[in-house]
């Protein structure tokens, strides 16, 4: 019954359910993060493993499998995207291992409940993976030979009535009188493969045991990490791979990179789940130090894909009121900078960041993933003179305005601008064509730079990008130097890591 037809069926199904629950599964997300967006990163993640199956011309069940759980963490969006890639991974595992006297829906469903449990560095009881141990246990446990679809319909039915007992015995869960956001997604995520197995048509409308609106509050992220930081890195050849190899030793004696990034995150950040496909590593943490964050991966592999976003910005539905999710009237911002150390700051701006490595260059496909992580139907893209004409290329999704911001000086005055405004292309334009730039070697040299762009005329605003952290003393004389030339106030940007120590625009 989980052949390769049935397979693809429900990656296709679990989309459009997903894609119906969403909003009801925001709108109860109130762990770890109260970000409201739990249901969007697993669409999001699922879209991903649904394309990967839709890319993959011929194929038996496994094959379809690794397609949908691979595909799913390369689009795995937050701490439940991770664990629901994870637990792909795990179902493919128990397809692909299975012997000719297995029960090939135990095996996966038990395999996709270890491979859940150890995406995540520190596993907490009554959520998703609690759920996910329950419907293995149930599977297991009903009588050997039973029909795949039956026992299924049984493993549900029992889910069902644990979700609310699961979610009592979490304590935040229980203080904002929710169910676990993350186990409601794995449910809708198995009820597809219910209707994908007994040949039942796709979803046109929520399910009706989905949570209604809740009233508690909202983007609250208590004392974690103010930034989610997520990364791909594709460790060399030989290191742990496999469901499992994200959480333990690694294969035939080689570097476990699961266990090294999971240490290093750990030590610099919260919610980190860490796991692993192929070679392939998808990162997540919650950290103030996004740029530490990035570092900590940075010999464990090629690092690509790398996204900070401030955990409180608008995302997945926006906000939420009393009587549910609403899509906030808003435009999104999208910035590449190759200044990890920046990325704090776009972030802090409201931008969903792009961070350009070495490794690797910033492509269409992870500017694609940065504009739908907005949430927004209008974005705007700051290029940092990082993208090329591909990667900039009109494509279906979000109306997407490219910003004329080409270097860092300019791309941190366009964040200004759009910020300040939020009209649009014209403002951040014209902001942009009114820029003088100067740069300065040290402090000392800065009276002469400002002299060189201040003197006769008239500045609405400076913005300074220093290159090294500012003490008291450097940052009262940059204002001082500034103070000769008017009453303006300069905007200190940094510390960039890079470049001249100061870098000067007047507008």
């Amino acid at each position: 019954m989980l052949d390769a037809d049935v397979l693809r069926a429900w990656a296709h199904g679990a989309r459009t359910a997903l894609a119906l629950a969403r909003p009801a599964v925001d709108a109860v997300n109130v762990f770890p993060v109260a970000d409201a967006d739990t249901g969007t990163n697993v669409l999001l993640t699922v879209v991903g493993g649904a394309e990967a199956v839709d890319a993959l011309e011929h194929g038996g069940a496994a094959e379809v499998a690794r397609a949908f759980a691979r595909g799913a963490l390369l689009a795995a969006r937050g701490n439940s995207g991770i664990i629901v890639s994870q637990y792909l991974a795990g179902f493919a595992d128990g397809l692909a291992g299975a012997g000719p006297s297995d029960d090939l829906l135990v095996r996966s469903l038990g395999g996709a409940a270890r491979a859940a449990r150890g995406a995540v560095a520190e596993p907490v009881e009554g959520t998703v993976l609690t759920l996910a141990d329950v419907v293995a246990s149930e599977a297991a446990g009903l009588t050997p030979g039973m029909p795949t679809a039956t026992r299924l319909a049984a493993v549900l039915e029992s889910a069902h009535a644990a979700l609310g007992r699961i979610s009592e015995a979490h304590p935040v869960l229980r203080r904002e009188h929710v169910v676990d956001a993350g186990a409601c997604a794995l449910l809708v995520l198995l009820e597809s493969l219910h209707r994908a197995v007994t040949g039942a048509p796709e979803p046109d409308e929520p399910a009706a045991w989905l949570p209604g609106p809740a009233s508690h509050g909202r983007a609250v992220h208590g004392e974690g990490g103010a930034y989610e930081v997520m990364l791909v890195v594709r460790a060399p050849d030989g290191s742990g791979t496999g469901a499992g190899a994200g959480r333990g030793g690694a294969l035939d004696g080689a570097v476990d990179t699961g266990a090294l990034l999971r240490e290093r995150l750990v030590a610099v950040g919260d919610s980190v789940a860490v796991v692993g496909r192929d070679d392939v590593w998808h990162v997540h943490v919650h950290t103030d130090r996004p740029d530490a964050a990035v570092a900590a991966a940075g010999d464990a592999g090629a690092r690509e894909q790398v996204v900070v976003r401030l955990v409180d910005a608008p995302h997945g539905q926006s906000g939420c009121t009393e009587d549910g999710p609403v899509a906030a009237a808003r435009r999104g911002l999208v910035v590449c900078t190759a200044s990890p150390p920046l990325a704090a700051w776009y972030a802090a701006a409201g931008a969903v960041v792009l961070v350009a490595v070495p490794d690797t260059p910033v492509r269409a496909d992870h500017v694609a993933r940065a504009v739908a992580d907005t949430g927004a139907a209008d974005v705007a893209v700051v290029p940092g003179g990082l993208l090329d004409g591909d990667a900039l290329a009109p494509r279906p999704g979000p109306a997407v305005e490219v910003l004329p911001a080409d270097d860092e000086l300019r791309s941190v005055v366009a964040v200004l601008a759009f910020a300040s405004s939020g009209t649009g292309q014209h403002d951040v334009a014209g902001a942009l064509g009114r820029l003088r730039a100067g740069r300065a070697d040290d402090v000392a040299a800065l009276p002469d730079a400002l002299a060189g762009l201040l003197t006769g005329r008239t500045a609405e605003s400076l913005t300074v990008l220093h290159r090294d952290p500012l003490d008291a003393g450097t940052a009262a004389r940059v204002a001082e130097a500034a103070a000769q030339h008017g009453d303006v106030e300069p905007v200190l940007v940094g510390p960039t890591g890079t470049g001249t120590a100061f870098w000067l625009g007047v507008d």
